[in-house]
């Protein structure tokens, strides 16, 4: 038996055919069955375009840093409060601290929306346009 030499067994090439195959059918399962989520705009005005639409004096809001809305008395407003004590038809400024963090400012512009704030815009508080003067 020591004498019985086995012939060498070639290196077969692995084909790449199927596994192409399989990598197109996976990736047209994840393409056809994915959603895609609608992305909605937060319409607001310029201070240009809030300045000039009406001459009476802005409603002014401040938002904190946890999306509390509160008045010029500091006093944290519910969405029933905002629109029983302020007029939702006049201009109104939303005035966020200087650490708010964007989402924040989006979801208040959408709750203002939801409750019928026509003319909302985004200002600056006197404090935060003092300090940005002063570094011009």
């Amino acid at each position: 038996m020591s004498g019985l030499v086995l012939p060498q067994r070639r290196k077969q090439s692995i084909s790449l055919t199927a596994l192409i195959d399989v990598v197109f059918i996976l990736l047209m399962f994840f393409m056809l069955t994915s959603s895609f989520t609608k992305f909605s705009a937060v319409e607001m005005q310029s201070s240009l375009a809030a300045s000039t639409a009406s001459d009476s004096k802005p409603q002014l809001l401040r938002l904190a840093l946890d999306g509390q809305l509160s008045n010029e008395q500091t006093m944290a407003l519910t969405d029933s409060a905002l629109t029983s004590d302020l007029d939702i038809s006049m201009p109104t400024v939303l005035q966020p601290t200087p650490d708010t963090q964007v989402q924040v400012i989006v979801d208040a512009l959408s709750r203002m929306k939801t409750l019928g704030f026509t003319q909302v815009t985004l200002g600056k508080s006197r404090s935060q346009a003092n300090t940005a003067a002063g570094h011009q």
